[in-house]
């Protein structure tokens, strides 16, 4: 074989390994965008951090939560971001702002130094994850007395929680309604559930829900829907 020959052989062996490589990344690169989309906005796998929606789930669950097209309904189990509010009121404090000078000393030194950073920013900027359930929509009067919940005069029926409900913070008066845009949340765990009945959660914006609770996939033995 001449070298001339065995040049050209080694030139095409070296451009299909390239270009296989080349599809090999390509191929990746799709899959990994496919991927992001759809836990972006499809669904997600989240795991169950805590007790308060003991018994129905308990920690270490891992849960399907849907988010595409999904309409808060009362009794969802749903995934929200407690510090939505908190991260919402910073940037609203940036926004306004005309100057520097108007944000507070420590707002501005957290936020010029961590804000930027992926891998460290301060906690109102992180999202914290809780699973709790709607207990009221937008506009309905929720009431607590005698240890039961009431909606709009009637009371909550709840198969899933035999206990007593009570108020947690007096800061939080009932009856209260909630608000437009807004919904009102409790854990199934009522006596260690930090939900809607405090004002450090309050009600939850309808932008600060992740999506519902559908199946649970893990531990095994206890996979199936969620209620």
């Amino acid at each position: 074989m001449s070298e001339q020959n065995e040049n050209s052989q080694n030139q095409e062996k070296e451009f299909n390994l390239g270009k296989e490589i080349w599809e090999w990344v390509y191929t990746i690169a799709i899959a990994v965008i496919i991927a992001l989309l759809i836990r972006a906005f499809v669904f997600d796998v989240v795991r169950v951090d805590g007790s308060s929606m003991f018994p129905t789930l308990v920690n270490n669950d891992r849960l399907i939560v849907t988010k595409l097209g999904y309409k808060p309904h009362q009794g969802d189990i749903i995934i929200l971001d407690s510090r939505y509010k908190a991260r919402e009121e910073i940037f609203d404090e940036m926004a306004l702002a005309q100057d520097k000078e108007e944000l507070s000393s420590f707002t501005k030194m957290r936020l010029s130094f961590f804000a930027n950073l992926p891998f460290h920013k301060p906690n109102e900027l992180e999202k914290k994850y809780y699973v709790k359930r709607v207990i009221g929509l937008p506009g309905q009067t929720i009431d607590l007395r005698d240890g039961k919940v009431y909606v709009d005069g009637a009371e909550l029926e709840e198969p899933y929680y035999d206990g007593e409900t009570t108020p947690l913070d007096p800061t939080v008066q009932y009856p209260l309604t909630v608000d437009d845009g807004m919904v009102f949340v409790m854990g199934d765990n009522r006596p260690r559930s930090k939900d809607s009945r405090t004002a450090e959660l309050g009600q939850v914006p309808m932008e600060a829900i992740l999506g519902k609770s559908q199946i649970r996939i893990w531990p095994l033995n206890k996979m199936g829907i969620t209620r």
